[in-house]
């Protein structure tokens, strides 16, 4: 009789450069076209739209990214994660290839809104194969700090070679085609993870909570990150409020992408060890108060700091929330449809700000993103603790089967 050790009896699959690669670069291809909206659009600018028709379809193909991100992540979290993966990226890269390549102003639309659509099948792949991997934690934030290397990387090289609508669109379409070639990579689900049979024993992860706990973090994660991300797109206003120049907006921004970093880096280093619902907590709590005090001050170094701070905790909270979806289920359930539900809400994010601003100015504008932190805490921890108990019962229940504990000889 041969015994199996734990770690062999582990559902999920750990992390190797091969799952890790296709895992992390098609993350990065999900979230590209939102973070290279300013690149976008000067593109459409050049083509002939304005500042509205252009934030328009920007919107149009976000909403389209979100929609079909939604829409698959049950798919996503089956047997043919690797093929929804290839054909949305696949559709991905020769609508924005036709963007890129083409002048007419109407294939550019097209193109952008399409290539959209196809990403959104990035969005639930990514998000699901996340679940897939050992030590949540750890793998949503080497996720998040691969993801925003490359970016800044991406936003440093775009510049230097022109931004154009071949520069920028095409680099959605490498991208694209670089996540498509490492597509069947991606892990598959892990056997025996289906709540019900390895959570009956523990309470706390009853499958009905877990169900419950699920599609309450698709509303809350949203809800908060709006907020956030209605502060960062609204930073020119804010320094323009307090005599905060171009040039020192553009530092405050490289240093908060910088301090992003470090929040996540915070998380890939400690891994599980830091647990979630006590580090969440501390992070929106701290966020929901630098948030507020931006409304408040007239000084425009304080404002640096304030801003850096709030991207800093802003990271380190977004690698905990994509950590606790994948511990719910490891078959990547609610973590496959998270960043679909997210964008949703950061799609608005800049019309709200705006119009909060106008309507009740600054400092009831923050107190706003700030009230927003405190209405989402509780039920943050809440979902933080059954991910980690559904997660730990996970881990337990694979330790403990009889079929794989232990290796007969016939």
């Amino acid at each position: 009789m041969t015994s199996i050790t734990p770690s062999d009896t582990e559902p999920r699959h750990p992390l190797t450069l091969r799952n890790g690669s296709a895992t992390f670069i098609i993350a990065l291809a999900s979230l590209m076209m939102a973070n290279l909206a300013p690149f976008v659009m000067s593109a459409l600018g050049s083509l002939g739209f304005d500042i509205v028709a252009s934030g328009n379809i920007l919107t149009w193909a976000l909403l389209a990214s979100a929609i079909v991100g939604l829409g698959s992540s049950r798919l996503a979290s089956g047997p043919k994660r690797r093929l929804l993966a290839m054909a949305g990226l696949a559709l991905a890269a020769l609508a924005f290839l036709a963007a890129a390549l083409v002048p007419a102003p109407p294939v550019v639309v097209a193109g952008l809104i399409i290539g959209g659509a196809g990403i959104g099948a990035a969005i639930s792949t990514s998000g699901a194969a996340i679940a897939a991997l050992r030590d949540p934690n750890r793998v949503s934030a080497a996720s998040g700090l691969v993801n925003r290397v490359l970016i800044t990387i991406v936003l440093a090289v775009i510049p230097l070679v022109g931004i154009t609508q071949g520069s920028v669109f095409g680099t959605l379409a490498a991208i694209s085609l670089v996540g498509l070639a490492l597509a069947t990579w991606l892990p598959d689900p892990p056997v025996h993870a289906e709540p019900v049979d390895v959570t009956s024993s523990l309470q706390i992860a009853a499958p009905r909570r877990i169900t419950i706990a699920g599609m309450a973090l698709l509303v809350v994660f949203p809800f908060w990150g709006t907020s956030e991300d209605a502060i960062w797109t609204m930073a020119p206003v804010l320094g323009s409020a307090v005599g905060l120049g171009e040039q020192s907006l553009g530092f405050t921004l490289s240093l908060s992408a910088a301090g992003g970093i470090l929040g996540m880096l915070v998380v890939a280093i400690f891994g599980h060890r830091i647990g979630r619902a006590v580090p969440l907590a501390i992070a929106i709590v701290a966020g929901g108060l630098l948030k507020i005090g931006i409304g408040f001050t007239s000084d425009p170094l304080i404002l640096a700091a304030l801003i850096i701070a709030v991207s800093t905790f802003y990271a380190f909270a977004f690698s905990l929330f994509i950590a606790t979806a994948a511990g719910l289920d490891a078959r990547g359930r609610w973590s496959g449809p998270l960043i679909g539900a997210y964008l949703i809400g950061s799609s608005f994010a800049p019309l709200i700000g705006g119009a909060l601003i106008e309507w009740w100015g600054i400092p009831a504008f923050t107190l706003v993103t700030g009230i927003v932190s405190a209405v989402v805490l509780v039920p943050t921890v809440i979902i933080a603790r059954v991910s980690t108990a559904a997660e730990r019962a996970l881990a337990r229940a694979a330790m403990h089967a009889p079929e794989a504990a232990t290796i007969s000889p016939r």
